[in-house]
């Protein structure tokens, strides 16, 4: 077997495996032949506009919640395309993108074209690059909860950026 490969676990049931392979490919987006991670955090966008309006104790709450739904549901496709940590998982980029946000909090009227470009620039940087411990999440925690985790890192590292970028503005 290759490296990342396990031996696959097929989802029996039907309905049950569409809401598994839609949700953790970002409803199709892992899917795109380049770059899928790239065009899950572009649903990352709007999950992230969307917290925008909640209260800081709700977004939390629903990113605490996305991440342990995102992490079961990720370790279930991986294990049924037999890989890993698949590229077609997506909602790990989906969390990890809408959790800079919480950077962009206090500016949400004043939101503009450059923090959002910046908001993505930067997660994607840091996903890419996985900086520690995200690459270490990447590299031994071996199930779903690694898949996401190392997004999470990613995202929280992106919102300290754009945070330090918007003081010193």
């Amino acid at each position: 077997m290759a490296k990342g490969q396990i031996p696959p676990e097929p989802i029996g049931n039907p309905f049950y495996k569409s809401i598994v392979l839609s949700v953790s490919t970002g409803f199709g987006l892992g899917f795109v032949p380049v770059a899928p991670g790239t065009a899950g955090s572009l649903l990352g966008l709007v999950l992230g506009w969307l917290s925008l309006s909640w209260s800081l104790p709700v977004t939390l709450s629903v990113f605490l919640v996305l991440f342990f739904i995102f992490s079961w549901l990720a370790d279930r496709a991986c294990r049924h395309w037999g890989v890993l940590d698949a590229s077609r998982v997506v909602s790990d980029e989906i969390l990890g993108q809408a959790i800079v946000f919480l950077a962009l909090r206090k500016i949400a009227p004043d939101l503009g074209l450059e923090h959002w470009l910046l908001a993505f620039i930067f997660f994607r940087a840091f996903d890419i690059t996985k900086p520690f411990p995200a690459k270490t999440f990447d590299k031994r925690v071996k199930n779903g909860f690694g898949v996401v985790l190392d997004d999470v890192v990613a995202g929280l590292y992106a919102a300290l950026a754009l945070h330090f970028y918007i003081r010193i503005q």
